[in-house]
């Protein structure tokens, strides 16, 4: 995993620039940040509402952390030519002792920032198949299996992805590896569940239209479904399924699923995926370059 070029995680460090900016831009423009305000306490949905958001934050900043201080080692360590004439970005084991200090505490942030995520995405699922299930009585958030779920859930990643950096530090070229490939599995099998919502979310919507549903609820409804598909077709009196799945999960699996491909091929003995520039966005010329 320590084959990406510098421009690799270059771009990793524009891309997590531009989404933290747009965070912060959207955070303002919704209501002056007063949504992050910590103004409720105990057991409330608007406190529980402010925690997710504040892990979300956190996901953002430690990725910006993690991606520019990695794209400035990548950088500062450069290159080195092999005795074909070969060039590849610099492994870690041969990095100068005062950037490779910094690897460890990098990558330790880096799956910090992934178990938030984890816990965000884990939450919206929980949450949808809390209100998918909701019967003629009115349960409680809090007093609900999907809460005690999302609890579990949140306690697994928040410990998992931190104890797999430190049980795989000593090999500093597969720790991130690791984390890769325990982060996609996680991100892949919560995507391949919230698929199950997606089936049932076309009559949750007429389920809440023929209850007397306000209409701005199921407006909205239907937009969140239809970031998630991007493609809705919708009557006058119901909502039939999308020919196509093309929206926000799929762009979901787009993440994981080459993740955990380059990380399973980065735990093992060969790795032709990961030695190969196009997949691994690793930089590579000859001298007849």
């Amino acid at each position: 995993m320590g084959s990406g070029s510098p421009t690799a995680y270059l771009v990793w460090s524009i891309l997590a620039c531009l989404f933290f900016c747009f965070l912060i831009f959207h955070l303002w423009k919704y209501d002056r940040f007063q949504c992050l305000k910590w103004s409720e306490s105990g057991r409330q949905p608007g406190a529980f509402k402010r925690f997710m958001s504040y892990t979300y934050i956190a996901t953002l900043t430690l990725l910006v952390i993690f991606s520019v201080a990695y794209t400035f080692i990548k950088f500062k360590e450069g290159f080195i030519i092999t005795l074909d004439g070969n060039i590849f970005p610099k492994p870690t084991e041969l990095y100068a002792p005062s950037h490779k200090k910094w690897i460890l505490p990098l990558l330790f942030l880096f799956s910090i920032a992934w178990a938030c995520e984890l816990i965000t995405h884990w939450e919206e699922l929980t949450f949808w198949l809390f209100l998918l299930h909701q019967g003629p009585k009115t349960r409680l958030w809090f007093d609900s299996w999907e809460f005690r779920v999302w609890l579990l859930g949140t306690v697994v990643a928040g410990l998992g992805m931190p104890l797999t950096t430190l049980i795989s530090r000593r090999q500093l070229d597969t720790c991130q590896a690791w984390i890769f490939l325990v982060g996609s599995s996680a991100s892949t099998m919560t995507t391949l569940l919230f698929l199950y919502v997606l089936a049932r979310f076309p009559e949750f919507i007429r389920k809440v239209k023929a209850d007397g549903g306000e209409p701005n609820v199921v407006m909205r409804l239907v937009m969140s479904y239809q970031l998630n598909v991007s493609a809705l077709i919708a009557s006058r009196h119901r909502i039939t399924h999308p020919h196509s799945k093309s929206g926000r999960v799929m762009f979901r699996f787009l993440y994981s699923i080459p993740l955990f491909i380059i990380a399973l091929d980065g735990v093992q003995g060969n790795h032709p995926i990961n030695q190969d520039p196009f997949w691994s966005g690793a930089s590579r010329c000859s001298n007849a370059c």
